[in-house]
């Protein structure tokens, strides 16, 4: 868990993760838009997701264990909201496995549709 203020963790060597603040190439992601109301919200909808555990909750920070559904593979997931900037920086990534087969993108991307209030499965 980043301190206060800090970066997120960077990715490592692995293609397994995905990263808005210090990925690079295949490991990098546009960060999530997201006013202070959105950022609550989802914070709501992570709590009532069956395949996530929130492990970690500040009021600028998330850390997150997202359990894939078929699998039950455990993946980490941190979120750090940037109220000045209007953006939450995201970190997704497994903790088995040298690829992820895309698993970490989509689920930054399932979040993003859900802070931009567009229909999204719950198992991400």
């Amino acid at each position: 868990m980043p301190a206060a203020g800090a970066p997120l963790p960077s990715c490592g060597p692995l293609p397994n993760c995905v990263n808005s603040q210090s990925g690079e190439g295949d490991k990098a992601i546009a960060p999530i838009s997201a006013t202070a109301t959105q950022w609550r919200q989802l914070k709501q909808w992570l709590a009532a997701q069956e395949y996530w555990t929130i492990v970690v909750d500040r009021d600028d920070f998330v850390q997150a264990v997202a359990k894939t559904p078929l699998m039950r593979f455990r993946d980490d997931v941190q979120l750090l909201f940037d109220a000045q900037a209007g953006l939450i920086q995201v970190r997704s990534s497994s903790r088995l496995g040298i690829s992820d087969m895309g698993a970490n993108r989509r689920r930054v991307e399932t979040l993003r549709s859900q802070v931009a209030g567009e229909e999204t499965a719950a198992g991400v």
